[in-house]
């Protein structure tokens, strides 16, 4: 018998569960230096003795050297979208570029998730918050400079700080500084290795959090250092910058709020002596402060741009009284916020937690915020001065083009965008996709288009009028030409003219533009490409993009200048698409844009290969670093890729004996792979790799270089373990084994009851074990690997009644005869399980949704919420996944995101007395401030969450504070919070609780810092009542309507849905009634404007298997036949005719909802046939058939009234043709046999029964 298992689906399952995360769940494999060793780095940078920081490998030290030269924007011949935005004025967004941890940076990794901010056209300055003095990833330094963009490092000086020049201070800031102020006469001594070192990197800014106190004469000596190193860097060709917040004034003292004055003058600089190029004011500024700053900086001759009103995007969102002041004063933009992730980024949950739900947010987020809130620079909403992060809220935010303009750096052939954001759901290369994998790598990142998204009308105008019958234009991850998103255009206009790229490329006539692209819907394009020329921006030179050859495949059109009408000398200074007369349904992607070249000789070096570390191997992937050259350096050489005809590196990999496969690409002299894709087996480990430079031109390059064969160690084995059923009954034999298939035999196998830890069942030594458990329950898991350790699957194994339904099992299939004649009938049984039954139904979460419960159902601090859940995967945010909230959005921050109660699924985290392994459960009440960390005291320490599996979870507190956590009806946790609190109590002395409004319950949805959980809940129950061991025990198997306890108040089985919303079967009543919502308008810590919104449930799906419900588990037979035809069937029988002879198998499918067997019999019967009885013409059945043999049709008369199916089979008993009609007595019909020449057979059914065959000759 072959039982369809559930091995391979789940071993997809288990890759998948790791697959959506905010930060990666490998390990961090490029080690970067430390802070305090930055002074004996650049002494020994200074005197030669060492190139890499301490602790730094050479290898890992390219992921932090920067090979993109930076580029200077466009100048001459510049052009505005809108006229009277001052051309100067600039924008800092001093912001982290990181994940939650603080940790990844901008480094390559293989999650999805991350930020891959790509809106450069409207910034200065990347301030880069979490990168320490002097380090930053080429990721972010790589994409910044392309876009003409300085990038910083910061120091982070707690508030109030001392900070002074002495060696002897403990604090390493004052050490640092000392260090890098020492002078020889009137020379400071480490001004130009500093500079020096930040070049060689690619960092431009030293910034400070300068709210710090030291003396005034500190501050001179930091304003002539810092003075200093601009000098030293005009010297060395390099953009020196440094960023200080303005708070620690020229005497040392914190001096927040008054501009730019005599207070702060020194740190800021003259025109000769620039000290500062950036300074960031506090957020409280006005009018005064900005009109006084510009006067300041008149008087010392610098810029007032120079000068920037500061925004805290984490504390206040968008809102500002003095927006409008920015448009009397010459003073430039700088948003902070926050500490770890940039606010923009890590508030884009409005639509949820799951990395693409971010992903397509935080695209939409940064439209919405610099190109106003009607996407497009060209029609921008009034001034806003109250808005916050919250998408919902920008949508009428006036944009920071109403300030700003878009600059460019796109000046130099070739121009070449994929439209590639940096990261992917998969990799690709020319539409195919290459590595199936989710991945991150920023320094990959396109030039992106200019203005998100300036769009226009025939008359080339947009206003709100139009506004809404443009097209729609928008990145997406859908598809790609090239690495992981494209361009797409979509929706119905009659015209829209999409401007894509501001451009300064002077061509010559044989220069060649193109267009990659595909449609959706129809072959027609309905586009054209079109571009202008300087100082013509609205005359536009178009052609008409070809129709495709197959909707759905990319299609690539070029053509030259020269029939553009572009003579040589001509500068294109705008680039894009015009789509008119489309259909509701349309969409253009577009992979490619560019201008080549053709005849050019990039003389691309060819890389090599200097160092492969192999990190880690697995049964199935390894994982890998490598390092290459694509020059030799010597000393503090840094070469750039242009210098050596390359745009990116291609990277492969190729297992011995199997296809080579690109895996990733780079701008980097080194490479970073995770899961690069292996065949399992122990004698096949031999793997090599290889690199490619490719040239500027994205079409050339060098051939792939490859290292030597080298053996990857089996090193890490996995624990994973799947099962062969969803569902197990008492008795029934099932298996569990390793999804890894190289792991070495574990020492031991055991079950072990969840609830008493006692050992039911157990098996030896072995990679599978067999098991059968005789009593219903839920049981652990624990495994001995082979070098004896133990690891606990917990709630592994349930064991479920009968009556709930089981995987269908088939024991044998017989036939009634071994024999029998064409056209005769042969019965089959099968024995088996059917397995049917009635299953309770679940309630489908899926992020953002949300079940709620009215929270009024629960009151004062005795309670008991229990359920059972089951996740389909975790996609942990830096505090875990919501499993449990009561909180509402009326509320500010921080009970906005926390309030009365949250029950967590964390991620690992270290606490006080041990280090929790992921997907433990905490347990947390208003009272507790800590919201960065869990209570320890009452987490479910040793007992986690496993994707895949059904767990119980109860959590209760007394009047007393003391707070219990029942996971699988063991208690886990028993602990008392003496600060426990109410919300409704804390509402009296707390102003940012709105006592007005109920804080309701919530199953799933995010928050801040908290992702939203996905999988199905069942038996939801809220107690007015800590429930005691027992009766724990007892509410995990559920209640009948009727029989529900007085104190159960909120019960939500889900069997039934009455409209959007569940019964409420407890105690409490149909007041209380369940239903799924979403928040709408939310963005980061600001709720105010947000809102509930209904969703429609799903309760279609199958709940905890151990509760009885009204879920029917229904199994279908399907029979394979070859040439047999069913008569009829009943209950595990079928009646069948063969139309042929020989030797029949027979395969039978029993399915129902939790699974399905399969099983085959080979040559069960064997069917014989008798010439006479085909060939005659039988006058006693009343039929005959003429012409025998025929030309093109025969004849056939029957001689009773009846309802006939006539089929023509080919001579293998292939079905060829079928007719059916109502024959009357005697009546001839004549079938036309469409046919070849040769031999047929004619099968003719009488009410559905086989009446004849007979076969026949086509001459």
């Amino acid at each position: 018998m072959k039982r369809i298992t559930l091995f391979a689906s789940l071993a997809l399952a288990s890759c998948l569960t790791v697959s959506a995360q905010r930060t990666p769940t490998h390990p961090l494999d490029i080690q970067d230096a430390k802070f305090e060793n930055l002074p004996n780095y650049l002494e020994a940078w200074l005197k030669g003795e060492m190139k890499q920081p301490q602790g730094v490998s050479e290898i890992d030290d390219q992921f932090f050297i920067s090979r993109v030269r930076p580029l200077e924007r466009i100048k001459d011949g510049d052009y505005q979208v809108r006229q009277g935005v001052k051309r100067d004025r600039k924008m800092c967004l001093w912001t982290p570029l990181d994940d939650p941890t603080a940790q990844w940076k901008a480094l390559p990794r293989y999650c999805f998730e991350g930020d891959n901010f790509s809106l450069w056209s409207y910034i200065d300055i990347h301030g880069n918050w979490t990168s320490p003095w002097i380090r930053s990833t080429a990721g972010l330094t790589d994409v910044a400079h392309k876009n003409g963009v300085s990038v910083g490092t910061l120091m982070s000086i707690p508030f109030g700080n001392s900070v002074y020049l002495t060696s002897w201070r403990s604090d390493v800031y004052s050490r640092v500084l000392f260090r890098l102020t020492q002078k020889r006469g009137d020379k400071y001594l480490y001004a130009e290795p500093l500079v020096r070192m930040m070049k060689y990197y690619g960092i431009n800014g030293i910034g400070f959090n300068s709210e710090f106190r030291t003396s005034s004469s500190v501050m001179t000596q930091l304003s002539e250092f810092f003075v200093a190193c601009h000098k030293e860097a005009e010297k060395l060709n390099w953009k020196f910058e440094v960023h200080w917040y303005d708070g620690t004034s020229d005497d040392g003292q914190i001096h927040f709020d008054g501009g730019l004055g005599y207070h702060n003058q020194k740190i800021f600089g003259d025109k000769d002596n620039i000290a500062t190029d950036m300074l960031f004011a506090n957020y409280n500024w006005g009018p005064s402060h900005l009109s006084g700053s510009v006067n300041t900086a008149k008087r010392l001759g610098r810029s007032s741009f120079d000068y920037y009103a500061g925004f805290d995007i984490q504390g206040r969102g968008l809102r500002q009284a003095s927006w409008s002041a920015l448009l009397d004063n010459d003073i430039s933009i700088g948003f902070w916020g926050a500490h770890k992730q940039s606010l923009i980024h890590q508030s884009a949950t409005d639509n949820g937690t799951s990395d693409i739900a971010i992903q397509k947010t935080y695209l939409k987020k940064q439209e919405l915020m610099f190109s106003g809130g009607y996407n497009n620079p060209g029609l921008l909403p009034a001034i806003n001065t109250d808005c916050n992060l919250a998408n919902a809220s920008l949508k009428s935010f006036h944009g920071l083009a109403t300030f700003l303009t878009a600059k460019s750096t796109i000046q130099q052939v070739p121009f070449v965008s994929r439209f590639n954001l940096g990261n992917g759901l998969s990799f690709r290369k020319d539409g195919k996709v290459t590595f199936n994998h989710k991945w991150y790598n920023l320094n990959t990142q396109d030039y992106m288009p200019t203005w998100r998204w300036w769009i226009t009308d025939g008359a080339d105008q947009v206003n709100t009028g139009n506004i809404n019958s443009l097209a729609k234009a928008e990145l997406t991850f859908d598809d790609a030409y090239w690495g992981g998103s494209c361009l797409s255009i979509s929706g119905q206009t009659a015209f829209s003219r999409v401007k894509l790229f501001k451009t300064m490329l002077e061509v010559k006539p044989d220069y060649e533009f193109s267009v990659t692209y595909k449609t959706i819907a129809d072959k027609d394009t309905h586009a054209k490409f079109f571009v202008a020329l300087k100082d013509h921006v609205t005359e536009y030179k178009e052609v008409a993009l070809p129709a495709v050859e197959a909707v759905g495949e990319w299609k690539t059109f070029t053509v030259k200048a020269s029939d553009l009408g572009l003579a040589a000398g001509d500068k294109v200074a705008m680039m894009g698409l015009v789509v008119e007369n489309t259909p509701a349904n349309y969409e253009l992607r577009v992979g490619e844009m560019a201008l080549r070249d053709n005849a050019k000789d990039f003389a691309t070096a060819t890389p090599t290969i200097k160092k492969v570390e192999i990190l880690r191997g697995r049964y199935n992937a390894c994982d890998f670093k490598i390092q290459y050259a694509s020059k030799e350096e010597s000393g503090w050489e840094k070469t750039y890729n242009d210098e050596v005809g390359t745009w990116y590196y291609e990277i492969y990999f190729q297992q011995k004996d199997q296809p080579v496969q690109l895996l990733t690409a780079t701008t980097s002299w080194a490479a970073y792979v995770v899961d690069a894709p292996m065949v399992s087996g122990a004698d096949k480990r031999d793997c090599r790799f290889g690199v490619r430079a490719v040239s500027p031109d994205g079409k050339k390059g060098s051939d792939i270089v490859w290292s030597e064969y080298k053996e990857v160690a089996y090193d890490q084995p996995l624990s994973d373990v799947v099962a062969d059923r969803p569902v197990i009954k008492p008795n029934e034999e099932f298996t569990l084994k390793y999804l890894d298939d190289m792991v070495p035999a574990a020492q031991s196998w055991k079950l072990k009851n969840a609830v008493t830890g006692a050992v039911v069942a157990q098996s030896e030594s072995g990679t599978s074990a067999k098991f059968a458990v005789p009593t219903e329950g839920t049981y652990d898991l624990v495994v001995m690997d082979s070098n004896g350790k133990e690891s606990v699957i917990r709630g592994k194994v349930k064991v479920t009644p009968e009556a709930t339904g089981a995987v269908p099992q088939i024991t044998d299939i017989t036939a009634d005869k071994t024999t029998e004649k064409v056209g005769q009938n042969v019965t089959y049984t099968y024995e088996g399980r059917l397995g049917e039954g009635k299953a309770s139904r679940g309630l489908e979460i899926t992020d953002p949704k949300m079940f709620r419960i009215p929270g009024d159902v629960q009151q004062g601090k005795s309670y008991s919420y229990a359920l059972w859940f089951k996740a389909d995967k975790f996609s942990h945010d830096s505090q875990g996944t919501n499993l449990i909230n009561k909180n509402s959005i009326h509320d500010k921050w921080p009970h906005n995101n926390w309030g009365d109660l949250w029950v967590t699924i964390r991620p690992e985290w270290q606490g006080h007395r041990t280090k929790h392994e992921a997907n433990e459960i905490s347990f947390n009440t208003m009272g507790w401030t800590a919201h960065d960390n869990p209570y320890e005291d009452v987490m479910s320490t040793g007992y986690n969450v496993t994707p895949g599996v059904w767990n119980h979870i109860v959590v209760t507190q007394d009047e007393g504070n003391m707070q219990k956590i029942y996971f699988n009806g063991r208690k886990v946790a028993d602990h008392s919070f003496a600060n426990s609190k109410r919300r409704e109590d804390v509402a009296q002395s707390d102003p940012r609780i709105d006592a007005n409004k109920v804080a309701d319950i919530f199953i799933g949805g995010g928050g801040v810092y908290k992702s939203g959980f996905n999988g199905v809940i069942d038996e939801v129950q809220v107690w007015s009542k800590p429930l005691s061991d027992d009766e724990v025990l007892r509410a995990m198997k559920g209640y009948k309507e009727g029989e529900v306890p007085a104190d159960l108040k909120a019960y939500f089985t889900f069997e039934d849905v009455d409209g959007m919303k569940f019964k409420n079967i407890g105690s409490a009543g149909r007041t209380y009634d369940g239903s799924v919502v979403v928040v709408a308008g939310s963005g980061g810590e600001n709720t105010s404007s947000a809102s509930y919104v209904d969703q429609k449930p799903n309760n279609d799906v199958l709940g905890f298997p151990g509760v009885v419900g009204t879920y029917e588990i229904k199994t279908v037979p399907t029979w394979t036949l070859g040439d047999g035809v069913i008569s009829s069937s009943t209950d595990k029988t079928a009646v069948v005719t063969y139309a042929a002879p020989g030797k029949k198998n027979v395969t039978l499918k029993l399915k129902n909802g939790w699974g399905e067997a399969e099983k085959t019999v080979d040559e069960i019967v064997e069917i014989t046939s008798e010439a006479n009885a085909i060939d005659a013409v039988d006058a006693q059945l009343g039929f005959s058939v003429y012409p025998n043999p025929f030309v093109e049709s025969v004849n056939m008369r029957f001689a009773d009234n009846g309802r006939y199916t006539v089929n023509v089979l080919g001579t293998t008993g292939a079905l060829l043709q079928s007719n059916s009609f109502e024959a009357a007595q005697g009546q001839v019909v004549n079938v036309a046999i469409t046919g070849t020449k040769g031999m047929y057979l004619v099968q003719v059914l009488k009410n559905g029964k086989v009446y004849k065959t007979v076969k026949v000759v086509k001459k």
